[in-house]
């Protein structure tokens, strides 16, 4: 959190550098604040500054007693927090804490929300959004304190942040020179207490079963509620996925091993996998491999051999789907908004062969192949032409910025080819991989995480 000095509002501060589960901390761009008509000529030059793309104001009708400073600004926009309709049918002796007013508030005001989500969730990532109602304390808090639980920041540090704005506002000291009859009820409302919050937070998880689940209730679509989290991690948006294809999306590495161990078991002989069988890139090692059964097999007949290989290995093949976790992936892709590609070592019939056995070509937008490139992984070569692949119909039809896109790889050598391609990693290595040699974030499977929280631990 950084305290941002706007003269003349007492509540203003950009959500910065606070830890998160995916790691790291918050980045800058999420401000809020208290109104903005308090600020002073320093006050507007230091808001000016921040460059905003969004101001979003979440009072009501009835508080609009003079015209926003902004109104008519193009990066203005109100929409008040509370429905009037839903409000009218609220029972104020039901609600005697505040922590009963916002989850009555949660609960009645859905329609609001979500517009005051899609709002912030449509404003492009790196593009400062600030967010105020009066004092910042009550409907700021509860957005903010949705945004930090999607964002994955702890609790307690939620509740901290929550509570900051009772010292801001001087909120005590105020409390303290009221009448000593009107302190308690004063108490009850002005005050910003962690628990407040945390019941609050609380009551969302019990209710809907988390953050995500009451913004999907509340009508955001997937993507929306991803990009909401993102605000607070990352200024990059991460527009397609690309996997790599044998080992990754399906464990054509297990059955490859299968078949050879099969054809040494023919002859008699057992396959030592640790004698230079893993080339440590993206070729063909077949013809090698055979050379060394014939230097073992006295009249070794290698066209027997590769057909008894290889129809073993197609047995295998016949029940074979994608690994765990994978097709979620790839549907929550297309929920998410993202493209999705291919960006394989093998020759593209034997790619596509598999995808159409599966009934899954309709789930890639791009396949890009060995056989279409001059080099193999880790050479980037496969993933260039993927990320040029993907920006046709783009714009100008430029190569997607690799920046832009998330590459899944089982092998340190498919990893360090996208990472030459300028992309973002992820490594979920095949079961002959260590995944101690993979760099960067390592999974067991894509059942470890959702693709929407794998991308938010690749935040900078």
């Amino acid at each position: 959190m950084t305290d941002l000095s706007w003269s003349g509002c007492l509540n203003t501060r950009d959500l910065a550098g606070l830890p998160t589960r995916y790691g790291g901390t918050t980045v800058a761009g999420l401000i809020r604040s208290d109104s903005l008509h308090r600020l002073d000529a320093d006050g507007w030059a230091a808001f000016r500054a921040v460059g905003a793309g969004l101001v979003l104001d979440l009072r009501s009708d009835w508080e609009m007693t003079e015209p926003h400073p902004l109104d008519g600004s193009a990066m203005y926009r109100r929409i008040p927090w509370i429905d009037p309709v839903a409000d009218k049918l609220r029972v104020a002796e039901d609600e005697p804490l505040m922590a009963d007013i916002y989850r009555g508030s949660l609960d009645r005001n859905v329609g609001q929300i979500l517009q005051v989500c899609r709002a912030v969730a449509a404003v492009s990532l790196g593009v400062p959004v600030v967010v105020h109602c009066r004092s910042g304390k009550d409907r700021t808090g509860l957005l903010v304190a949705l945004l930090q639980e999607l964002a994955g920041v702890p609790r307690e540090v939620i509740a901290a942040d929550f509570a900051l704005s009772e010292a801001k506002l001087g909120t005590l000291e105020r409390i303290a020179a009221l009448p000593a009859d009107e302190r308690e009820a004063a108490g009850v409302v002005w005050r910003s207490l962690p628990s407040t919050i945390l019941a609050t937070l609380e009551h969302v998880d019990s209710r809907y079963g988390g953050v995500r689940a009451y913004l999907a209730q509340c009508g955001l679509t997937a993507r929306e509620i991803h990009r909401l989290g993102l605000r607070l991690l990352t200024d990059v948006d991460i527009e397609a996925v690309v996997f790599d294809f044998d080992g990754l999306l399906m464990d054509t590495e297990t059955t490859m091993v299968e078949s050879w161990q099969a054809e040494w078991a023919y002859h008699g002989l057992s396959l030592d996998l640790a004698d230079d069988f893993w080339p440590g890139h993206g070729g063909d090692m077949s013809e090698s491999r055979y050379e060394r059964l014939a230097a073992l097999v006295p009249g070794f007949d290698r066209t027997a051999s590769h057909a008894r290989r290889t129809a073993h290995r197609d047995r295998l093949h016949a029940s074979m789907d994608f690994r765990p976790g994978i097709r979620e992936w790839l549907l929550e892709a297309r929920e998410l908004g993202l493209r999705v590609g291919i960006a394989s070592s093998s020759a593209r019939p034997w790619v596509v062969g598999h995808l159409e056995r599966v009934d899954a070509v309709e789930l890639f937008d791009v396949v890009a192949t060995g056989d279409e490139v001059e080099a193999h992984k880790p050479d980037p070569a496969v993933y260039e032409l993927a990320l040029a692949r993907l920006g046709e119909g783009v714009g100008e039809g430029a190569p997607l910025a690799g920046r832009a896109a998330l590459a899944v790889e089982d092998t340190p050598h498919g990893v360090a080819a996208a990472a030459a391609a300028g992309m973002r990693t992820v490594g979920i290595p095949n079961p002959y991989v260590d995944p101690a040699t993979i760099d960067g974030l390592v999974l067991a499977s894509a059942e470890q995480l959702t693709l929407s929280e794998t991308i938010y631990r690749l935040h900078d």
